[in-house]
């Protein structure tokens, strides 16, 4: 049967050879040969947006979509909340199957499970969102997408305490150690548009398991980067902001409360503290070795 299916597939390579190279390469998972992700995180860098993560991701999906036609993406029921059904979008539907996108319905645990398919069917990276608070909903089908070792990109927005048109969010603060405690899964909560990109970039790089992408509902101040601490944000962690010596504090800190550790520590120099900010956007990095952060930089 193997032999009749090789022969099948070699004459249909000979019939449609363009079609054939495309359905090997994603069946393979091997990238596009001119995927913009390192080129937008650099062009993040230079415009400097003040914007909330999830709309960061927006654009970043704006730019990999294209690029990237095995992109499937999808939502429960919250796609204009998620900002996850970018400009290439289209939606599949009953009558017409040749759209990119699934409207899952209100059903997260339904929407984790039909991706954990997907990614094993192969050809295609299925990535669903919700709003943070209910990956309660999908928790088995998160757990059940990292023991299998499958890419599978969950798109969490509205995260943090940061109030909004509608008041506090109302998230579970163990919600965040959950993620990162489940077993090859990779989590990545970035402060802002350019960790977003870079998030984006880990996410559809990594094959050997699932990639949650925390993301915020209110603007982030961006920050300022040096090329070194540009390719240091695959680390895991990184040093932001560093002191003149020997720091006496070192503030360590995720999403949307980096632009708070960079105020305090601007307060505590103006007191003559030496002071170092270290942004953790991943508890791992995307290959799936644990972070790390150069031994120099940790004295």
């Amino acid at each position: 049967m193997q032999q009749a299916w090789e022969d099948r597939f070699a004459r249909y390579a000979e019939a449609f050879p363009t079609e054939a190279r495309e359905f090997t390469r994603r069946m393979k998972r091997q990238l596009p040969a001119k995927l913009p992700t390192e080129a937008l995180i650099e062009q993040s860098q230079e415009r400097g947006e003040t914007i909330a993560s999830r709309k960061a991701s927006f654009e970043a999906l704006n730019v990999i979509g294209p690029q990237m036609p095995e992109l499937l993406g999808g939502s429960a029921d919250l796609a204009p909340s998620n900002l996850t059904f970018w400009k290439g979008a289209k939606a599949i539907t009953p009558e017409d199957a040749s759209g990119n996108y699934l409207h899952y319905g209100v059903r997260e645990f339904g929407m984790g499970a039909i991706m954990n398919g997907i990614a094993l069917h192969g050809g295609l990276v299925p990535y669903g969102a919700t709003f943070l608070l209910f990956m309660e909903y999908m928790r088995n089908s998160i757990r059940m997408a990292s023991l299998m070792g499958q890419q599978v990109i969950y798109v969490f927005t509205h995260d943090s305490i940061g109030l909004g048109e509608d008041g506090p969010t109302h998230q579970p603060v163990e919600q965040l150690t959950n993620l990162r405690t489940t077993p090859n899964l990779n989590t990545w909560r970035p402060c802002d548009a350019v960790e977003t990109a870079a998030s984006w970039d880990a996410a559809i790089k990594r094959h050997s398991g699932p990639t949650a992408l925390v993301l915020s509902r209110q603007n982030l101040p961006h920050q300022q980067r040096t090329k070194a601490q540009l390719a240091a944000i695959q680390n895991g962690a990184y040093v932001l902001k560093d002191s003149e010596g020997t720091p006496e504090l070192i503030l360590i800190a995720t999403g949307s409360e980096v632009s708070l550790a960079m105020d305090a520590a601007a307060e505590l120099e103006q007191q003559g503290k030496a002071v170092r900010v270290v942004s953790m956007p991943s508890a791992y990095r995307f290959n799936g070795q644990g972070c790390r952060i150069p031994r120099e930089r940790t004295a």
